[in-house]
C-alpha cells in the first residue's frame, strides 16, 4: 500500500530520532531535533518519544510500520525476534486490533509480515500467558494487551494474572544466566511470570490511542517492564509527552483523509432533531448518487440514551420505533448496543448492504470505524455517561480518502439535542479536541454556506509564480533521469570493509564504547535462533535482496551485486558464511551504504556532464497554487508575504522574514514560504532527496532569489555543502535571474545588500 505524505514524514522524523540516539542520549537527541525539552526521565535511558496523529489519520498503520523501523535500527541486536507490547486503552480496541493484525490480507499484517518474512506471531495478553520459548526466540511476538492488564493491583491481578507464578512459562526460566530486573519471590526465587518473560526480552513498547490514558501515573508501570524503546501514538498528547512528531488537522484534510468541517445543528426537542438528520442523510445520498466514480451510502449513526428507572429516557426502541413511523425500511436500520449486534458478519461497503441507520448507546464510542458514516445524531443528554463528544470521532474519516466533487460530502454532520446551541457547540469542541482537532474544525448549521477554513490562505498578492527547476529536455530533472538506463550495479565495485560485531556464539566480539555509532554503551548477545539457522549463500543472498530497497534498480542487477558483495567479503576478508549469516543485519546496512556511494557517484558524473553539455536547464513548471493549507499559522499579517498568512517559524526565520518585510527592501515585490515536500519549488541535483530551499524572494525587475536558513551548528556540515553546490548551479542556470543565498546569523546583513541589489 502507499502511505500517505504526513504518514513517511512520520516515520522518517522517527528514523532520524533514532540515528540520533547512536551518538546522543535520548535527552539530547530529542532536544536537537525538535528543540523542546525531553521529559519521562523517570524512565532513565529508555527512548520514549510520541507521535501525534488525529483520529482519521492511521496511527495503527503508523504504528505498524514504525515496529519494523526500530526494530531493524535501535533494536537490529534483537534479529527479527523477541517480544513487543502493544497497549491499548479498552477491550474494544483490543478486540479490533487483534482483527486487524491477526488478518493476513489487513494492510497492517501485511506491513509487519513483509518485514519478518511471515515470522509474525500475534497474541492476546490472555493468550501470552501460555507462550512458548520457541515463539519468542524464532519470531517477532506481538503481545496486544489493554494497560489494565499490567496494572499492580491485586483485584486488577486476579483477572488476569500476568504477575502470578505460571508453570506453563517455566521453560522460559531454566538455565537462567541473568536475574538481573526480574522480579522475585520471597525466598529470591525468579517468578515464573508473563511479566518476567516480557522484562526478560526488554521488549519494545507500543502505547496505541495513547490519548485515552491521561496521565503519567498511568504509565509509569511500564519502566518495571524493562522496555528498550516506548513508542506512543495518540490523538491529544498527555501533559509533558515528548511529542516528536505532530501531525496537524491541515495535513490529514490536505491528504483528504478527514470530513471536516464538522456541521452542527442543535434543537431542543428530540423529535425534530431525528427528523432533520433524517433528511440530511437523504441529502447526502442524493449527492453521492450524482457520482459514478465510486459507491457512497452515507450512514446516520443515532445515539439513544440508556434506560432509566429514575427518569424518562429516549432509548433504542423509542428511536427504532421512530424511525419506522418516518418510513424508514426496517431492513435500513441497525441496532449495536451491548445486547444487540446486527452489524455481526455485515460489510457496510457491499453495495447490496441496505443499512442507513444504525442505533448505538456507547458501543461505537472506540474500536468501530466506519468512513460511510457521515452523519452523527445525538439524544444523550449531558450527563450521560457516553456523551456526544466521545463518538464524534466515528464520523470524521473520508471514504476512500479521496477528496468529493460534491462538497456536502466532504463535510461530517451533528444533529443534537441540547437545551440550547452554546451547550450543542462546547460538547462537539470538547470531542473535537478529544480526537485531536480544534475548534477551527467546527461550524454551525446557519454559517455553514459562507464558512472558510482557517488552516486555509489565499492569495494576498496577485502574482502567478512559477519557479525555474532544473529540468532536462522540457521535463523535470529527476534521480531516475540521471541514473538512466545504462547504470549496472553489478559491473561496480562490490569492495567494502565490514566490521563483525558477532562471534558464532553470538556474543559481541569488541567492546562497544558511547562513541560507536553502532549501539552505545552495550554488550548484546543475539537470539538463539539466528545461531542454530545458517543460511545457506542463496538464502543469504535472498535475504539481503528484501531487506535492500532499491525500487530504481532492476531486481536481478541488485542480486547480481549482492552475490558478487558477499562473496568478495568472504574471499577477500576471510569471512565465513555463518559470521556473515550472523551479522547479516549489520552487513545489509554496510552494503546499503555502499550501493548509495556507488549510484551516487555514478548520478553525480553525469549530472556533471549533462551540464557541461547544456542538457541540463532551467524552465518554470508547476506554479505556486491560489490556496494553500497551512499547519500552524502565524497570527502576525506580514506586507509582502505572497499569502495571506504563513505558516509557523522559528525565532530566527521569523526574524529574518520580517526584515524582509520592511519598508527598507523597496525592490522587494513579495516573498513566500517554500516549505519541503508541500510546495512545488525544488531543487534537483544528482542525490535522490530533492533540496526546497526554505524562502522565495520575487524581486520587482524579475529577479527571483531562493534562500536557505541554516542554525550555527549546521552551517558547514555535508548536507548543507551539497546543497550550497547544487543551488549554485541551478543559479549559473539562470544566466542573472535566479540567485541563492544561505543565511544564518553571521551574515544576516550581507545577504540583505545582496537583495537590495537585485
Amino acid at each position: 500500500m502507499k502511505f500517505k505524505q504526513y504518514q513517511l514524514n512520520a516515520l522518517e522524523k522517527l528514523g532520524e530520532f533514532i540515528g540520533l540516539l547512536k551518538k546522543l542520549k535520548p535527552k539530547l537527541a530529542f532536544h536537537e531535533l525538535t528543540d523542546k525539552n525531553y521529559n519521562y526521565e523517570s524512565f532513565g535511558d529508555i527512548p520514549f518519544v510520541c507521535i501525534k496523529i488525529p483520529t482519521g489519520g492511521g496511527k495503527t498503520l503508523v504504528a505498524s510500520k514504525s515496529v519494523e523501523l526500530v526494530m531493524s535500527t535501535w533494536l537490529q541486536h534483537k534479529m527479527d525476534t523477541g517480544i513487543v507490547m502493544w497497549f491499548v486503552p479498552s477491550d474494544a480496541i483490543k478486540t479490533q486490533t487483534l482483527k486487524k493484525l491477526n488478518d493476513k490480507d489487513d494492510w497492517h499484517r501485511q506491513i509487519l509480515d513483509e518485514a519478518f518474512e511471515n515470522k509474525v506471531r500475534i497474541f492476546s495478553n490472555e493468550d501470552a500467558l501460555a507462550i512458548s520459548k520457541e515463539d519468542v526466540r524464532e519470531n517477532l511476538c506481538i503481545v496486544i494487551s489493554s494497560l489494565d492488564a499490567f496494572r499492580k493491583d491485586a483485584t486488577i491481578q486476579k483477572k488476569y494474572k500476568v504477575y502470578k507464578e505460571n508453570g506453563a512459562l517455566m521453560h522460559h526460566f531454566q538455565n537462567l544466566k541473568d536475574d538481573i530486573g526480574l522480579e522475585k519471590d520471597s525466598e529470591h526465587t525468579v517468578i515464573n511470570s508473563l511479566a518476567n518473560v516480557i522484562r526478560k526480552s526488554n521488549p519494545l513498547i507500543v502505547i496505541d490511542e495513547g490519548h485515552h490514558t491521561q496521565t503519567e501515573l498511568s504509565i509509569s508501570f511500564l519502566a518495571d517492564l524493562k522496555p528498550s524503546f516506548i513508542l506512543e501514538f495518540t490523538a491529544t498528547p498527555r501533559d509533558g509527552s515528548n511529542v516528536l512528531v505532530d501531525i496537524s488537522t491541515a495535513e490529514l484534510k490536505a491528504e483528504e483523509m478527514v470530513k471536516i468541517p464538522i456541521v452542527l445543528q442543535s434543537r431542543t426537542q428530540w423529535e425534530q432533531i431525528v427528523a432533520d438528520g433524517i433528511r440530511k442523510r437523504k441529502e447526502l445520498e442524493n449527492h453521492a448518487l450524482m457520482s459514478k466514480k465510486e459507491y457512497i451510502r452515507p450512514i446516520a449513526l443515532l445515539q439513544a440514551q440508556p434506560k432509566s428507572k429514575t427518569r424518562a429516557t429516549v432509548t433504542v426502541e423509542q428511536l427504532k420505533a421512530f424511525l419506522l413511523v418516518q418510513k424508514i425500511p426496517e431492513n435500513q436500520i441497525a441496532i449495536k448496543t451491548g445486547e444487540i449486534n446486527d452489524l455481526k458478519g455485515i460489510n457496510l461497503f457491499d453495495k447490496s448492504c441496505e443499512i442507513r441507520f444504525i442505533i448505538t448507546v456507547n458501543a461505537l464510542a472506540e474500536g468501530w470505524d466506519c468512513s460511510m458514516a457521515y452523519v452523527l445524531i445525538s439524544v444523550a443528554n449531558l450527563g450521560a455517561r457516553v456523551a456526544v463528544e466521545q463518538i464524534i470521532g466515528r464520523v470524521i474519516r473520508m471514504p476512500y480518502a479521496r477528496r468529493k466533487r460534491e462538497e456536502a460530502l466532504n463535510r461530517s454532520y451533528v444533529f443534537a439535542s441540547a437545551a440550547n446551541f452554546s451547550e450543542a457547540a462546547e460538547r462537539v469542541i470538547k470531542g473535537l479536541k478529544d480526537n485531536g482537532y480544534g475548534q477551527s474544525d467546527f461550524v454551525s448549521e446557519a454559517e455553514e454556506k459562507s464558512y472558510t477554513d482557517p488552516l486555509e490562505a489565499k492569495k494576498a498578492i496577485k502574482a502567478n509564480l512559477s519557479i525555474p527547476l532544473m529540468a532536462l529536455g522540457k521535463e523535470k530533472l529527476s534521480f531516475e533521469d540521471l541514473l538512466g538506463d545504462k547504470f549496472e550495479l553489478a559491473k561496480q565495485n562490490a569492495d567494502f570493509k565490514f566490521d563483525i560485531h558477532y562471534d558464532l556464539d553470538g556474543q559481541a566480539v569488541i567492546d562497544i564504547s558511547e562513541e560507536d555509532e553502532w549501539m552505545q554503551g552495550k554488550q548484546l548477545s543475539l537470539p538463539f535462533r539466528y545461531l542454530e539457522n545458517e543460511h545457506s549463500l542463496e538464502e543469504l543472498v535472498m535475504w539481503l535482496d528484501k531487506k535492500l530497497r532499491f525500487p530504481m534498480l532492476e531486481r536481478e542487477d541488485k542480486v547480481a551485486f549482492i552475490e558478487k558483495a558477499v562473496q568478495n567479503q568472504i574471499k577477500k576478508y576471510k569471512r565465513t558464511l555463518p559470521e556473515l549469516s550472523v551479522n547479516r543485519y549489520l552487513l545489509a546496512n554496510r552494503m546499503g551504504i555502499a550501493i548509495t556511494q556507488l549510484l551516487e557517484t555514478y548520478t553525480k558524473d553525469v549530472f556533471g556532464k549533462l551540464l557541461k553539455t547544456k542538457k541540463i536547464s532551467v524552465r518554470p513548471f508547476d506554479a505556486f497554487p491560489p490556496t494553500i493549507s497551512l499547519k500552524a499559522p502565524v497570527p502576525k499579517e506580514f506586507n509582502k508575504n505572497l499569502y495571506e498568512r504563513i505558516d509557523s517559524l522559528n525565532g530566527e526565520e521569523r526574524a529574518l522574514v520580517e526584515r524582509l518585510d520592511l519598508e527598507a527592501l523597496g525592490n522587494i515585490q513579495f516573498w513566500v514560504r517554500n516549505r519541503e515536500k508541500i510546495d512545488p519549488f525544488y531543487i534537483q541535483g544528482w542525490k535522490k532527496g530533492k533540496f526546497y530551499p526554505d524562502f522565495i524572494v520575487v524581486t520587482k525587475k524579475g529577479g527571483i532569489a531562493a534562500l536557505e536558513w541554516k542554525g550555527e551548528d549546521r552551517i558547514s556540515n555535508e548536507d548543507t555543502t551539497y546543497k550550497v553546490e547544487i543551488a549554485k548551479e541551478w543559479e549559473k542556470l539562470g544566466k542573472g535571474k535566479l540567485h541563492f543565498f544561505l543565511v544564518h546569523n553571521g551574515n544576516v546583513e550581507e545577504v540583505l545588500s545582496g537583495i537590495k541589489r537585485l
